[in-house]
């Protein structure tokens, strides 16, 4: 090999790393982007997950509510229901 092929090989050579360095440099800019996505992703499921429990505990509540007046309702009935009973005991 003269000189001047050296010269050529060696230039080769440093295309072909400073094309793999590029390329690795792109593929870590990208990877970073991904893991920059991901911890938003994570924080938004986390947001998500807060809002989702504190509604499951609105709703666990609002069933109390609703349990306690269903059952207040249906005493409030009997009596109408015993009042109505003893009103045509009297009318006769």
């Amino acid at each position: 090999m003269s000189l001047e092929e050296k010269g050529i090989t060696t230039q080769k050579l440093k295309v072909i790393f400073v094309i793999f360095l590029v390329l690795s440099l792109a593929n870590i800019v990208s990877l970073l982007s991904r893991g920059k996505h991901m911890k938003e992703l994570t924080v938004k499921v986390n947001q998500q997950s807060l809002i989702i429990e504190e509604k499951d505990k609105q709703i666990e509540t609002d069933k109390v509510q609703y349990t306690s007046l269903a059952a207040r309702l249906h005493k409030e009935i009997k009596k109408v229901g015993e009042l109505e009973t003893e009103l045509k005991k009297y009318r006769r």
